[in-house]
């Protein structure tokens, strides 16, 4: 069972679906997760000479068949990927997020066929079989942990194939982002068909590709982090400064300090404010390491906020409004903070 548990919260951290539903308790999930996989951590330490499947014998006094072996052996890999989200540099972190993934989903296959295997009609009959009630209790509580795990299971291999592999074209995801979004799918946004719509400032306008494409344009390389806990190290943005643009349109922060970002996905705001902009100059961004964005990326413009978590930088940017109030974003609506700095959130 606390197994069980640590595989959901995982799943609430990772996956988009299951972080909306968790919504402001998020923290307490996280806690639970990393303070609960250190406690189990240091409870399978002392099994430690069991943990390699290599170890001679097919039987152990403790653990039984061989193949408990393997579901020690990726304890241990996900204890130790674990610990390097956690503490980890950013390029151990990097690495630990695939490894704690792949893990993950290599001991829900683990558990799920040793389930299956057990089920009475793989046995051969010796007797009238009964459904006892805490044979009853034990199934029910496995299919409430294996339901929603089985039913996250292909979005979560979508999702680190993004962190395993680029495509080659502007559809595919870059190595070592996990390609969030709150909706299913991504957004299809060709660049002739996109425009940015500015609300709010003295010269409101909309820009189409071309026009955007003339602005001036500067770099920013930066660690890209989310809140979940990975990390993408020494990523080259390029594109428009936001306040620089948004000052030529005759923007007065002193009347409207608030700017909020809308998504082509139909969903998805952000709202940043004056101190934010001023102290971050994030970016209109549509150029990453030397390559236009990908579509899991924010296809054909994204915002950029340096140093403060993904959820900030609004993808497949369409646009922006600048207003008196704030308009608090998606995932502030859901629990977090609205001054996203890293460290903010545990």
């Amino acid at each position: 069972m606390a197994l069980g548990l640590l595989v959901l919260s995982g799943f609430a951290l990772f996956l988009s679906t299951w972080r909306r539903i968790v919504g402001p308790f998020f923290a307490v999930v996280q806690w639970t997760h990393i303070v609960g996989g250190i406690l189990y951590g240091i409870a399978i330490i002392g099994w430690s000479r069991f943990f390699y499947p290599w170890a001679p014998g097919t039987q152990s006094r403790h653990l039984g068949p061989g193949y408990a072996r393997w579901g020690y052996f990726i304890l241990l890999v996900l204890l130790a990927s674990g610990l390097g989200l956690l503490v980890g540099p950013s390029s151990t972190r990097a690495v630990a997020t695939v490894l704690h993934g792949l893990s993950a989903l290599a001991l829900v296959v683990w558990a799920l066929w040793h389930l299956l295997t057990r089920l009475p009609i793989w046995k051969k009959p010796s007797g009238e079989w009964h459904l006892s009630r805490r044979r009853a209790l034990r199934w029910t509580a496995a299919a409430v942990v294996a339901v929603p795990v089985v039913m996250g299971l292909p979005t979560l291999m979508k999702m680190l194939s993004g962190r395993l592999f680029a495509e080659g074209s502007n559809d595919g995801a870059l190595p070592g982002f996990v390609p969030y979004t709150v909706i299913n799918g991504f957004p299809d946004i060709p660049r002739e068909h996109w425009h940015l719509w500015v609300h709010g400032v003295p010269q409101a306008k909309t820009l189409d590709w071309t026009e955007y494409a003339s602005l001036p344009r500067r770099q920013v390389v930066i660690n890209f982090h989310c809140v979940t806990g990975w990390v993408v190290p020494h990523v080259e943005f390029e594109g428009v400064d936001l306040l620089q643009f948004l000052t030529q349109l005759g923007w007065d922060p002193t009347k409207k300090p608030w700017v909020t970002f809308y998504s082509g996905d139909g969903v998805y705001t952000d709202t940043l404010d004056i101190g934010q902009i001023r102290e971050y100059r994030p970016l209109l961004a549509d150029v990453i390491d030397h390559r236009p964005l990908p579509v899991a990326q924010g296809f054909p413009v994204r915002l950029l906020v340096p140093d403060m978590y993904g959820y900030k930088s609004v993808k497949w940017l369409v646009g922006i409004r600048v207003s008196e109030r704030a308009e608090p974003g998606f995932w502030e609506q859901r629990g977090y903070p609205q001054n996203a700095y890293f460290g903010s959130y545990p």
